[in-house]
């Protein structure tokens, strides 16, 4: 019996990241949920409070794993004599591995979330990474223009990457992208200056 119920949880989820896949939070739709999970729209939620709850059982997972990432990097991105160009391959490595444990629920978590409090995930990434070239480029910015440049930077370099992660290819496929990516944003950056 309890294996039954555990089928249905997982085909209403399968049938949710598809949904929210193809129209987001916001166009996704729990009766097509339902209907695509062969299971009655009630009967939907004995397993999940609504639409919401859906998606917080597809993305949380990740989202709750991802400052533990982040600290990882931290760690990092302390120590003074490591450069940029050193940090950034041990950040994608790790974004990788992120992607490798949680697969397509960080694309649901990058680019379908709107008008949930997952919105800002992007903005998030993108403003710790940002934080890390910073810190690497500029430790002692004065100008306001240097934290501009590296926003734009962070944005141009996440964009990029999870370009990437949304191109299907196996992973030493997506491995050598990022690398490439690496070397065009990244390689000698700390004498670029």
């Amino acid at each position: 019996m309890q294996y039954k119920k555990e089928a249905v949880r997982v085909r209403i989820l399968e049938a949710a990241r598809k949904e929210y896949s193809a129209r987001g939070f916001r166009g996704g739709n729990i009766s097509t949920i339902a209907e695509n999970a062969g299971v009655p729209v009630g009967n939907l939620y004995r397993y999940f409070d609504g639409k919401t709850g859906v998606l917080d059982a597809i993305v949380s997972p990740a989202y709750e794993a991802l400052p533990k990432l982040m600290s990882e990097l931290q760690q990092v991105e302390t120590l003074d004599s490591v450069t940029l160009s050193q940090t950034m391959p041990i950040l994608s490595d790790g974004l990788l591995k992120f992607f490798d444990a949680f697969g397509d629920d960080i694309l649901i978590l990058m680019d379908c979330c709107d008008g949930t409090r997952y919105e800002d995930f992007n903005k998030d990434l993108t403003r710790q990474v940002s934080r890390v070239i910073r810190r690497k480029l500029y430790p002692s910015a004065t100008e306001p223009s240097d934290e501009e440049f590296a926003d734009i930077v962070s944005k141009a370099f996440c964009g990029s990457l999870f370009d990437v992660l949304r191109m299907r290819l196996s992973h030493d496929e997506k491995q050598a992208m990022v690398e490439r990516l690496l070397k065009f944003y990244f390689y000698e950056v700390d004498n670029r200056k």
